[in-house]
């Protein structure tokens, strides 16, 4: 299977030094959208996604997410967990407000060692378990192990069509929270469509996104979110999101990274030196790449509704500097 085909927290992904990745599933929007309003008593619900049909008997009381967009789209819906595992929350403005959760407890899965503490997560008694789909969750063995446990739920991050709004779907229908989900679909769409619009050149500027790692740029399927501020992608980049390509340009090679603007998140962060010491900066980089900050990063490539919801506002600034 191509790596391009799954998706890790980035914390992960800067510590394996592989590109950002997105999980592409196969549910389709009308699936997702499936369920009725909201509070319409409509349980049992079974939700489809790509790992799976997840039948849920009756509306979740205890609920453990593991990993962040688990953590963001159950809040998101008003939903308190009884356990949480979240990584780098401190490093993440848009979960600022959550740091101090009673439900956060590390302990329940270490993504970074792909382990799952399985007796931690039964001793809190959860009637839905709520993941997104990374490898490390999407595992049959793992997801086994999990449904003895309590129903599981692996959401979509992206679609087939790579949607990530389809993951949005899911989690709301499982809460029969669909019209609720919708709207904070519609929230965060709108807020991109509105930062796009105070800077309409970047519909002139195709991108490229992706990490600056080991003197190299890789670029990054999660990239696609950009489009909802009007920006299109470059030839490169539309290899990497439409054609699952795995694009690499080492240092030797950097400048010819296609976009005029090139979003690249650096790892580490004085990483940042070596390229701006590099001829291809002075060449022609200098006036083309935007440095992200780890939490723009995140929430362009791997985050739940909030950090979808936040990335616009805080990319504005960052989009009225390149004029």
């Amino acid at each position: 299977m191509s790596l391009i085909s799954r998706s890790r927290p980035l914390g992960l992904l800067l510590a394996a030094a592989v590109s950002l990745l997105v999980v592409t599933g196969c549910s389709s929007d009308s699936d997702q959208a499936a369920g009725g309003s909201d509070g319409a008593g409509t349980y049992p619900i079974t939700v489809a996604t790509a790992a799976g049909e997840t039948t849920i008997d009756q509306k979740p009381e205890r609920v453990v997410t593991l990993g962040n967009p688990a953590f963001e789209n159950v809040l998101a819906l008003g939903v308190d967990p009884v356990g949480a595992s979240v990584a780098n929350i401190e490093k993440l403005p848009y979960l600022a407000d959550h740091v101090g959760h009673e439900a956060i407890n590390d302990s329940l899965a270490d993504v970074y060692a792909n382990e799952i503490n399985y007796e931690g997560i039964l001793a809190l008694n959860p009637d839905l378990i709520v993941a997104p789909a990374w490898p490390q969750f999407n595992d049959k063995t793992v997801l086994t192990k999990l449904n003895q446990i309590a129903p599981t739920l692996v959401f979509d991050m992206q679609d087939a069509n790579k949607d990530w709004r389809v993951g949005v779907r899911q989690v709301a229908q499982a809460f029969d929270k669909v019209d609720q989900g919708e709207q904070l679909i519609t929230d965060a769409v709108d807020a991109f469509a509105a930062v796009g619009a105070k800077h309409p050149a970047l519909a002139t500027k195709p991108y490229s996104f992706g990490l600056y790692y080991n003197s190299d740029i890789m670029l990054a399927s999660g990239g696609n979110i950009l489009r909802l501020f009007g920006m299109k992608p470059a030839a490169d980049q539309t290899e990497v999101e439409d054609a699952g390509a795995r694009t690499v340009y080492s240092g030797e090679t950097a400048g010819d990274v296609k976009g005029e603007i090139v979003l690249l998140l650096p790892s580490p962060r004085d990483a940042i030196a070596q390229l701006e010491a590099a001829p291809a900066w002075a060449g022609n980089l200098s006036e083309r790449v935007v440095w992200l900050s780890d939490a723009q990063g995140e929430a362009i490539n791997n985050a739940g509704i909030l950090g979808k919801a936040w990335a616009p506002q805080d990319l504005d600034a960052t989009f009225a500097r390149l004029g």
